[in-house]
């Protein structure tokens, strides 16, 4: 199980199905509080601002779910938090 000082991949806790995840974000963006399925403690949203992505956070036991984004087709998980490095094929 992940702790509080190393946040998971995302590979240890629901939601990480997009259905999942989207019903989650809608509820969260309607106000709810959304609760961590391992422990049922609320959940933060984290951002990724250069990324333009989020992740939930246990705010107790620190486990997380993919970072994903959401647009006008829905929520889309991300496979990286942030682009690559830039290459140095000069």
């Amino acid at each position: 199980m992940a702790n509080a000082d190393k946040p998971s991949d995302g590979s240890d806790l629901g939601p990480n199905a997009v259905e999942e995840l989207a019903g989650a974000w809608d509820y969260f963006r309607a106000g709810a509080i959304v609760s961590c399925a391992l422990d049922n403690a609320p959940l933060a949203l984290s951002v990724d601002a250069s990324a333009g992505a989020y992740r939930f956070v246990c705010t107790q036991c620190g486990a997380s779910s993919h970072w994903f984004e959401s647009g006008p087709d829905g929520v889309r998980i991300h496979r990286r938090s942030t682009p690559p490095p830039p290459s140095s094929d000069l």
